[in-house]
């Protein structure tokens, strides 16, 4: 360890193990490795290449994969079963698994307060992991520790606290701060967790139960979330989220992560020079179309999006799923101007892209920020319907408001994007004044605030 890490506070980072909440926290830590902070990371198995190959100390916890539940069955067709839906996904994923995290992680703490017993660390987490959140709520302190760690919560979703300027979160309607909408906003929170969410309040309950916590939890479980840790840094810009005149005042906004870049090793596809053709000088208009991480059915926008820009010389529509361990299925019918992939990483193909269609996941929405690309989004299943509906409020993508759109939807869409420059402008917009916040600067000083 060099002599500017002697002096640094250890960083425990830790996340929820699915790619779209790991990424981001691994980005960051890999920074604070690059600063000289020494930094151990507490991550299922499948992330633990990465993990060492940025320097930090990898430390393994057990995670059984995720339900097939959370993928099958039909799509919701009303609020209510969109609620439960959700329900159903967070209490299986995030909180009945929460007992064994929590455990892993007093564990790792408990072993490095015995490997170095004067040095002060500091949790860094995913706050969807959820893993420090016991020792608020009385859970008895790892061995060797007197008082609670330091915590710092990374969210990499979208702002799902309650507010009174706002719907609850799933419920899908826009903000409201004036009295009558407040009152709405008040009424549909009791609403909601009263009725089609109260198994996720009894699960939050009971997951502390089980971690040993004496005190029961109050409010709503997503404002607990971001509630758990001493700062919560929000990654994106205020101009991404809805105004919230009661936010907490230990949740900062700190801005989008950076483009990671794209590795040496990346292996493109065999036709990818035609991207690169289409994209310069402009010769065609480039479309990227990816169905996301976690919903792999191709034909709910895959194959309309193909379908809707078929014969249409003026393009060239790019089709890849959104994670590394997908497989794009058979397209009944591959139109001349597609052209279609397993996986491409999404910085590989937005700096040619000239509209983004996608279903949506957060992950989407940020990088189609950081890259200046306009987006059509259409989602409603998971965070989807209320990403989407913040996507339209920034101003940079049109909201199909459909999980399965048609192709005339698709077509008429992008046809918009592409007459109104005011997409093109206002991703523009958002892509600057996310790298003027630069989040890793920002992190890393709401982390040397909390250094003692």
């Amino acid at each position: 360890m060099s002599s500017q890490g002697a002096n640094k506070p250890l960083l425990l980072f830790t996340s929820f193990p699915s790619e779209g909440h790991t990424n981001p926290v691994l980005a960051i830590a890999k920074y604070m490795v690059s600063h000289g902070y020494p930094v151990v990371y507490l991550a299922a198995h499948v992330h633990r290449d990465k993990i060492c190959a940025m320097g930090a100390e990898f430390i393994a916890y057990d995670w059984t994969p995720m339900s097939p539940r959370l993928t099958s069955g039909p799509l919701p067709t009303s609020m209510v079963k969109r609620l439960s839906r959700a329900s159903l996904q967070l209490v299986e994923l995030f909180y009945d698994t929460l007992p064994g995290r929590f455990e892993s992680l007093s564990a790792a703490l408990e072993m490095l307060r015995r490997r170095e017993p004067g040095r002060q660390i500091i949790v860094v987490e995913d706050i969807l992991n959820m893993t420090t959140m016991p020792y608020r709520y009385g859970s008895a302190l790892p061995a060797g520790f007197e008082e609670r760690p330091a915590t710092v919560g990374i969210s990499s979703a979208a702002a799902m606290l309650q507010s009174q300027d706002t719907a609850p979160f799933y419920v899908g309607l826009p903000p409201d701060p004036t009295p009558a909408g407040r009152l709405r906003n008040s009424a549909l929170h009791d609403l909601v967790f009263e009725g089609p969410m109260t198994s996720v309040v009894d699960a939050w309950n009971e997951a502390l139960r089980i971690c040993g916590c004496n005190v029961s939890p109050r409010g709503s479980p997503f404002s607990g979330w971001f509630n758990a840790y001493d700062v919560t840094m929000m990654l994106c810009s205020p101009s991404l989220e809805y105004p919230m005149s009661d936010l907490p005042s230990h949740v900062k906004f700190v801005g989008c992560l950076p483009r990671r870049g794209v590795d040496d090793n990346t292996a493109y596809p065999k036709w990818w020079s035609d991207v690169v053709q289409a994209a310069a000088p402009k010769k065609k208009k480039v479309v990227f179309v990816s169905q996301g991480t976690i919903n792999h059915d191709v034909h709910q926008l895959i194959v309309p999006t193909l379908a809707a820009l078929a014969g249409r010389e003026d393009l060239l529509v790019v089709a890849t799923m959104g994670d590394r361990d997908a497989r794009v299925e058979a397209v009944p019918v591959l139109p001349p101007n597609a052209r279609v992939a397993n996986y491409i990483p999404y910085d590989a193909v937005l700096p040619y892209t000239d509209v983004f269609v996608s279903n949506a996941g957060y992950g989407a929405f940020t990088h189609a920020v950081m890259n200046g690309v306009p987006a059509v989004f259409a989602g409603t299943t998971e965070d989807k319907i209320e990403v989407a509906m913040r996507a339209e409020w920034a101003g940079f993508a049109c909201n199909l408001g459909t999980q399965t759109p048609s192709q005339a939807q698709i077509s008429e869409a992008v046809d918009m994007v592409f007459a109104n420059d005011r997409f093109k402008a206002r991703a523009l917009q958002l892509k600057t004044e996310n790298e003027h916040m630069d989040a890793l600067a920002r992190i890393e000083k709401h982390i040397v605030a909390l250094t003692v």
